[in-house]
Order: structure tokens, then C-alpha cells, then sequence
């Protein structure tokens, strides 16, 4: 399965402690399962897009996720309530996301603009400026 690393809310999915885990195994496999209190092959996810069995169960359960399949979107900035700022779900997305630096609103207009552009950027600033490694 491959992944596709822009959501369809603006998260970016290779920042995911979920993902990185699960790519990149190890301690910090072991780390994340034994905090989610699950087994080691139940960390996993392929994105919003993915089957529900290969999301993490945070991701199955999200509204604007639920929202975007009844309007027959692909993303929330392809909604007016996105651009009129009158979609609750989103916003309280968007509130959540901001506390940990997470500007989604803002990467989804700039994924409109160019997505491939806005992945590059996502790419380097989710990599350690020392090592190049990748961190969530």
C-alpha cells in the first residue's frame, strides 16, 4: 500500500508519531505500543486515504474524514465552509493541530498551490537539521 503523506485536513502524515513508528521500528516501535497499551503490529497506518483496517483508529473516527465522503470531496479547502471559516469540525481540528505547531488551514492552501512543493517542505521540516533523520 502506498501512502499518501498529505491528509485531506492539511495534517501531514510523515510527521506522525503513528507512522514514523511503524516505518521505522525499533525502541520507538516499541515505545508508541507500549504507551497505546497495543501490540507492536497494531501500530500502523496508511493514511486517510487507506482502508479503515490500515488506519490508526484516531484516523477512523475523523469527522472532517466523515464530512468530506458525504459532500463527495477529496479535501476539506475544496469545501466553502473551509473558505468561509464556518466548519465547526474543522476548526476544532484545526485548534488541536495549532498546539503542537501544526498550521494545516495554511498547508492546505499552500498543497492547493502546489503539492509537490508543499510535500518538499513538509519532508525537510519534519528532518532533524543535524542528521537528516526524520522525527514526529
Amino acid at each position: 500500500m502506498s501512502v499518501v503523506l498529505p491528509s485531506r485536513c492539511g495534517i501531514y502524515c510523515g510527521a506522525c508519531y503513528i507512522y514514523r513508528s511503524e516505518r521505522d521500528g525499533g525502541d520507538f516501535l516499541e515505545q508508541i505500543a507500549e504507551w497505546q497499551k497495543v501490540e507492536t503490529e497494531q501500530v500502523k497506518c496508511n493514511g486517510c486515504f487507506a482502508r479503515d483496517e490500515e488506519k490508526w483508529p484516531n484516523c477512523r473516527k475523523c469527522t472532517p474524514w466523515e464530512c468530506l465522503e458525504k459532500k463527495g470531496l477529496r479535501y476539506c479547502h475544496q469545501c466553502e465552509e473551509f473558505w468561509e471559516y464556518s466548519c465547526e469540525e474543522y476548526s476544532n481540528l484545526e485548534d488541536f493541530c495549532s498546539k503542537r505547531g501544526e498550521k494545516i488551514r495554511q498547508n492546505l492552501i499552500k498543497m492547493k498551490e502546489n503539492k509537490s512543493k508543499w510535500l518538499e517542505e513538509q519532508d525537510k521540516k519534519w528532518r532533524c537539521r543535524n542528521c537528516g533523520e526524520p522525527y514526529s
